[in-house]
């Protein structure tokens, strides 16, 4: 940190004073990026306890009262990235150019800013994660409720028992064996509830491995930063041997970011197919339906790489 005069090439007056406000732009900036984690740290921290005992405790069908504060929390989040962001802009870039130190001082000051835009990012996850349904509790309910029923719906016309062999999640015709008569079934809205319970449940079984693709830009971005540390440091190597290193370890940096580059999509479809399958068994009756629908969700994921 803050080796400017040390690395610097052109040491006249005016340069020395150019580098000496940019010195004292990086200790400002700093500080001012130091204040905005401790707010962040404080009022999030402060935040995760309330958000998480509201969701768990909202009595409202669609918990409103959670949804309003957790938007609400995030907004402060956002608005805390945005101040350090618009600094950074403001204060760095003017120095473009003047000097063959900015490249020092703009990665080191952009460093600075990286680590509290990962802990923001750190704090709008758990904040995203304060509540979560229990859809496996709900599925649970509805197949209970099926053991309970499906030998206790009788002909209306001559009362012999018609078997309920699996889940209706919509209002359903069966036919008594022992007279031919049509019986209406009426779902309870419990299971009717599964048609839109069904995704949310497979997308809560297979969640690790969204998790896990959705990671991968974080990691594409800890190495385009750690490359760009290497280039930046090349400007003012003189020593041929560490030049050779450098460019070694950049030329490592940039195979693991092809093999990322490959596996992003690997495993983006890797949890589509998860998901589906799990989608299929917790409601078979649709899977027909499900199929074209991964075909088209597959079909886009691929007309985007």
């Amino acid at each position: 940190m803050f080796d400017i005069f040390k690395k610097s090439t052109n040491n006249t007056n005016e340069n020395i004073a150019l580098e000496q406000e940019m010195i004292e732009t990086q200790v400002r900036f700093f500080t001012f990026i130091d204040k905005l984690e401790t707010k962040l740290i404080e009022f999030a921290e402060a935040s995760l306890p309330e958000l998480t005992d509201l969701g768990n405790n909202d009595i409202d069908e669609y918990k409103r009262g959670y949804q309003k504060m957790k938007a609400a929390v995030i907004g402060q989040i956002d608005s805390i990235r945005k101040k350090a962001y618009d600094v950074k802009e403001e204060k760095i870039l003017p120095f473009q150019g003047r000097t063959d130190s900015y490249y020092i001082f703009r990665n080191e000051c952009y460093e600075k800013y990286d680590k509290l835009e990962k802990l923001c990012n750190h704090y709008r996850n758990r904040v995203e994660n304060t509540y979560t349904e229990d859809y496996e509790a709900a599925y649970e309910a509805i197949l209970t409720e099926h053991t309970n029923i499906k030998n206790k719906f009788f002909c209306s016309q001559c009362g012999s028992n018609i078997l309920i062999d699996k889940i209706y999640f919509t209002t359903t015709y069966l036919s008594c064996s022992a007279c031919q008569t049509q019986n209406t079934f009426e779902p309870s809205s419990q299971a009717k509830s599964l048609e839109h319970l069904g995704r949310s449940l497979a997308e809560q079984r297979t969640k690790h491995l969204l998790d896990e693709h959705n990671e991968l830009p974080n990691k594409m971005q800890e190495l385009y930063l750690e490359k760009h540390h290497l280039e930046i440091s090349l400007h003012t190597e003189k020593d041929k041997k560490i030049i050779e290193q450098k460019q070694a370890q950049i030329s490592q940096i940039e195979a693991q970011q092809k093999v990322l580059e490959t596996k992003k999509p690997q495993l983006y479809q890797t949890y589509l197919r998860a998901m589906f399958d799990e989608w299929n068994k917790i409601n078979p009756a649709l899977t027909q339906e499900h199929e074209k629908f991964y075909i088209r969700l597959l079909n886009d994921s691929n007309s985007t790489i």
